[in-house]
């Protein structure tokens, strides 16, 4: 997706281009805090979506608007300001949005949501999961991933639960092995589960999603695409996907089921 924000205060209008850049990483953000450079980059870019100020100096952006839409029809134009009273105008121009300063992820991710001229996101990550219902992987191809060793996917499921953080060897021993002590041959056990999933996960190109620490693991959150991360950042798609279950197939996973439950729209 290529966007760009307008603002005459160029930090605001950088801002929101930081937060589109958590929102659509492989994307191009670009901020302006002069109308007219961003008027030419609209011209030769042709972007997918703009985020206009309306009050600046010179060209407002309601007559910026116009002239985008000139040059680049498909462009869907959000204004992004601190008075309600230009809503009513804002959509006389056919805008496809309107949210009020401060603008904020939540804000523009509703937006995204509801494009007048709907942008699909180039899906960028090596591994696609999904945690609502039963745990399952999926390569970037979309073919579901067969593990050698059905502890080595229980694995990945607690990491991704982790949401990225870094887990001890010890903390994976509990969870996989409550009924067990923990002592060296276990912690071994681990590792060859551990080495197991590293091979999985390399043998399909996304051995990079498994990070290693100091005698700890995780995963790389941004190059998975997963229901249950999008949901915690207030995706739509990902909110209406969730029926009430959360990785059913093991029972540690019922803490942050019971979390998703009491807050259904995100934590």
């Amino acid at each position: 997706m290529v966007t760009i924000s307008v603002d005459d205060q160029f930090n605001v209008a950088k801002e929101i281009s930081e937060m589109m850049y958590k929102i659509d990483p492989n994307g191009e953000h670009v901020p302006f805090s002069s109308v007219e450079e961003a008027l030419e980059y609209a011209k030769d870019e042709n972007p997918d979506v703009a985020w206009l100020d309306i009050e600046m100096p010179g060209m407002s952006g309601l007559e910026l608007s116009m002239e985008i839409k000139k040059a680049s029809p498909l462009t869907n134009i959000i204004f992004v300001t601190g008075h309600e009273k230009f809503a009513y105008q804002s959509f006389q121009l056919h805008a496809s949005g309107f949210i009020l300063k401060p603008a904020t992820m939540e804000a523009l991710q509703r937006e995204l949501d509801n494009l007048r001229n709907p942008v699909e996101l180039k899906k960028t990550g090596l591994l696609r999961v999904q945690c609502f219902g039963n745990f399952e992987v999926f390569d970037k191809d979309d073919h579901p991933i067969k593990f050698k060793r059905s502890r080595s996917k229980e694995i990945l499921a607690y990491l991704v639960d982790r949401r990225g953080a870094l887990c001890s060897v010890g903390e994976l021993c509990g969870v996989l092995f409550e009924d067990r002590e923990e002592d060296r041959a276990l912690k071994k056990q681990l590792r060859v589960f551990l080495s197991s999933l590293k091979d999985d996960l390399t043998k399909i190109g996304a051995g990079d999603v498994l990070v290693k620490g100091w005698n700890a693991y995780g995963v790389d959150c941004s190059l998975i695409d997963c229901d249950y991360l999008n949901y915690l950042k207030g995706d739509s798609q990902a909110v209406n996907s969730f029926l009430g279950e959360y990785m059913i197939q093991y029972t540690w996973a019922e803490m942050t089921l019971g979390e998703l439950i009491m807050k259904p729209e995100g934590l």
